[in-house]
């Protein structure tokens, strides 16, 4: 699948530019027929067009789920564009292809609010260019001299010094006369015949997308000088002396006293050019062979700057289990009766990661805990490696599954090795929960306050062998605590509160709901207290965001399709 992203990435262009000048230039200048040139003119100053203004995402979907070794590959969890509309926007977990970082998009635009200005500044003064023409031009009009009407073509006797033609009007110089007049007045009906003025203000558009590309106004003057020579073949096709044409051409040729950026003019600065292409031949054939030639190269140059810049992303086949789950039931095999848990539990699966919370509320305050796990293969009707073994499920209907486990020798509550059933429905989780653990996931990237990143508790004699972690983002602050499993990558999370009413006051921050107070004492140092009865006081130290918990909580990204 493939995705347009916009922005403004003005070195490919002018480069892309440079090279597609340099093999017009070398390839089809006066080498093509007119026509053609014109149209590979077009074709490169919008493949320039779009190299300068897009990227491509591309996103490739495997054939068959993979095991994908996180120190090979980046997990990039999409980030969703408003939280409020989680609960209804499906998720995908993209691997991106760099193992260091994600690629970025260096889009200027992205990056410095002046450059903006800046360049809305140089697209406004071309646009103000072509309004103040149309201006002089409809002055001229009046000014000037209706002489005939032939159709929808006007011709006018003005005071300008060279013919030429403006839209559907034609404008003769009052000095002209005899053949100078005929073969200008053939001349500039055979512009406004091939609609040259509006082949020329659709290129004006896109000079002023790409005004500060020096090849694209290069191009937009060699594109004058083929309409010129379009019509000078056109004018000798009619049976006109060549030599006496090309005289009459140095008669008229001297400097315009206004340089229009859409006018056709009879006398133009390319009047050398002109002359020597009315003297070759120019084959048909090898025309379309130069042109084919050239629109290959575009198309390679093209496509290897667009590659280059492009973010590829993989994601592996979709699995029935994907997605998110609340458990309906449990039973087990001792008893067979089914039991109903007394908080709510989900289950979050993607390709590789699992999340199964569990909520309940004491005193005000959201607790979960459950597990997490990586590595996680999804085969046909087994998920591996979950909580340390094979989960094997089996669907009831399209959006329920039972799945069978054995219980683990650290639950206490069952016999060992008894044999558990779940039952779980496919569920969206209430917006505010998905909110709480993508704000929590999201913690230090755009700091609102000093507080504001990841927190890890020093060690302490309490006893307790979790590590302990803070995330605080905004006004929410979520405490974790984790159980790493040393022979798998699974890991086992409690004691986990979730605070939404948050006070900030200088160097200190109070969490209501779960009963803390932190006092900065350094950039990336704190102390946390908790209130209560049982009151203890934690060293808390600042860190990047430990991967194992940024893949867990970008887990829950993952929504029911």
């Amino acid at each position: 699948m493939v995705h347009v992203n916009w922005g403004l990435h003005p070195l490919e262009g002018i480069v892309l530019a440079g090279i597609m000048f340099a093999l017009y230039y070398w390839v089809i200048r006066l080498r093509c027929r007119a026509l053609m040139a014109q149209a590979f003119i077009y074709v490169a100053v919008l493949a320039v067009t779009l190299c300068t203004f897009t990227t491509l995402s591309v996103t490739v979907e495997a054939d068959q789920p993979t095991y994908i070794h996180q120190t090979a590959m980046q997990v990039t969890p999409q980030h969703p564009s408003a939280m409020g509309e989680v609960a209804d926007t499906p998720m995908q977990q993209n691997v991106a292809l760099s193992p260091d970082a994600p690629r970025k998009d260096f889009s200027f635009l992205q990056r410095h609010d002046l450059l903006i200005w800046l360049y809305a500044a140089g697209v406004l003064a071309v646009m103000v260019g072509f309004v103040v023409q149309i201006i002089w031009y409809r002055r001229l009009r009046k000014e000037s001299t209706l002489e005939t009407e032939e159709g929808d073509v006007e011709v006018f006797t003005s005071s300008c010094s060279t013919p030429f033609s403006f839209f559907n009007s034609v404008f003769l110089p009052s000095v002209l006369d005899g053949d100078v007049r005929r073969y200008a007045l053939i001349h500039e009906k055979c512009h406004i015949r091939h609609r040259h003025f509006f082949k020329l203000c659709l290129m004006l558009l896109l000079v002023a997308l790409l005004w500060f590309n020096p090849f694209v106004w290069m191009f937009f003057s060699e594109m004058k000088m083929q309409q010129e020579l379009e019509v000078d073949m056109d004018v000798l096709a009619e049976g006109i002396d060549r030599r006496k044409y090309q005289m009459s051409l140095l008669q008229v040729c001297v400097q315009n006293s206004r340089w229009m950026m859409v006018q056709s003019a009879f006398g133009s600065k390319s009047l050398k050019q002109r002359i020597i292409f009315m003297n070759k031949s120019i084959k048909r054939t090898p025309s379309y062979a130069r042109l084919a030639a050239c629109l290959l190269g575009l198309a390679i140059f093209s496509a290897t700057a667009m590659g280059v810049r492009a973010q590829i992303s993989f994601t592996v086949a979709h699995h029935p289990l994907e997605g998110c789950w609340t458990m309906d039931f449990t039973r087990p095999a001792s008893t067979n009766m089914e039991q109903y848990p007394p908080f709510r539990q989900y289950a979050f699966y993607n390709h590789d990661t699992f999340f199964t919370p569990h909520f309940s509320s004491r005193d005000g305050m959201n607790f979960f805990f459950g597990f997490s796990g990586e590595e996680v293969v999804m085969r046909h009707d087994t998920l591996v490696n979950a909580h340390g073994e094979a989960l094997v499920y089996r669907f009831v209907s399209d959006n329920t599954f039972q799945c069978d486990w054995k219980k683990s020798s650290t639950d206490n509550s069952l016999a060992q090795g008894e044999v558990i059933t779940d039952q779980w429905s496919r569920a969206t989780p209430p917006t505010e929960i998905l909110k709480a653990f993508q704000l929590a996931c999201d913690a230090g990237q755009q700091k609102r306050h000093s507080f504001d990143g990841v927190w890890q508790q020093e060690p302490s004699d309490n006893g307790g062998k979790a590590n302990s972690f803070l995330l605080v983002n905004g006004n929410l602050m979520m405490g974790i605590d984790y159980y790493p499993d040393p022979d798998s990558k699974i890991y086992r999370y409690s004691g986990g509160g979730i605070s939404t009413e948050i006070t900030v006051n200088n160097d200190t921050i109070k969490a209501k709901l779960m009963k803390a107070t932190i006092v900065m004492q350094g950039k990336d140092y704190a102390v946390m207290r908790t209130d209560g009865t049982d009151e203890t006081t934690f060293r808390l130290n600042r860190i990047p965001m430990p991967p194992h918990i940024q893949r867990m909580l970008a887990t829950t990204k993952i929504i029911a399709r």
